[in-house]
């Protein structure tokens, strides 16, 4: 095996380790979801009513973290792949997919959609 190929071997290997060392856990998915549905809530169409609006902000901002764990905890399931992890939450017959590797979570699915059955549920 030559020196070029041995260094890529190197490299990869290093990647994985990376990757693998910094794989997401449930209390970072949820930090992520909180901020996603606080920035939902910011680009809300305005087909919700203002009121609405204002109930969710007011809800996410007194017991945001207690609604977050409870999505988390109960209604999230965590597929650990080693180098990256598939988060599924459902809630409100939604279905909210999100794959994270590393510090970065990719939205598969739209996080608004979360949103906008908060605030039918809420009202």
């Amino acid at each position: 095996m030559n020196t070029t190929g041995l260094s890529i071997i190197v490299v990869l290997l290093g990647i994985c380790v990376g990757l693998a060392g910094t794989n997401p856990t449930t209390q970072e998915y949820g930090a992520f979801l909180e901020t996603s549905l606080s920035k939902a809530l910011e680009k809300m169409d305005h087909t919700e009513t203002s009121r609405q609006r204002e109930i969710i902000r007011d809800l996410l901002k007194t017991q945001g973290n207690k609604v977050i764990d409870l999505l988390v905890h109960s209604k999230t399931v965590r597929r650990n792949y080693g180098l990256f992890s598939v988060f599924e939450t459902r809630v409100f017959e939604v279905r909210v997919l999100v794959v994270g590797v590393g510090p970065i979570f990719i939205p598969v699915d739209d996080v608004e959609v979360i949103t906008r059955k908060l605030g039918q549920f809420m009202l």
